[in-house]
């Protein structure tokens, strides 16, 4: 549990890092005619969206460009169409499986007043 606490921590510090290094956010600390410290911050979103989805396109070019590395290696091409669904619950078929002996047949049933 501390090994994640201590990942979510350097994930925290390394993003603001990142984000104050590359310009998305700018932070200014000032004291107040009161005494008491103001923190301001303006966040760059047109600087942060576009900065992340050219990270996204990046990230999907570099995965196209292994995948199509990788099946020119084994010769094969990946699938061009995705499977069909499947259909629903069906019933079990009333045939037995080949090589099986079928069931025996249900006995006829009694006329009244007899007994078996």
């Amino acid at each position: 549990m501390r090994n994640l606490f201590a990942l979510i921590g350097v994930l925290v510090v390394g993003l603001g890092a990142g984000g104050w290094y590359l310009g998305w956010y700018k932070m200014n600390v000032s004291k107040n005619p009161e005494g008491n410290l103001q923190i301001q911050t303006d966040v760059d979103t047109k600087k942060l969206s576009g900065d992340s989805s050219e990270f996204f396109q990046k990230v999907g070019q570099i995965v196209s460009d292994k995948v199509q590395q990788e099946t020119s290696k084994s010769g094969t091409t990946p699938p061009t169409t995705t499977p069909a669904n499947t259909p629903g619950s069906t019933p079990p078929a009333n045939n037995p499986l080949p090589g099986s002996t079928p069931a025996a047949p249900p006995p006829p049933p009694t006329p009244p007043g007899e007994m078996p």
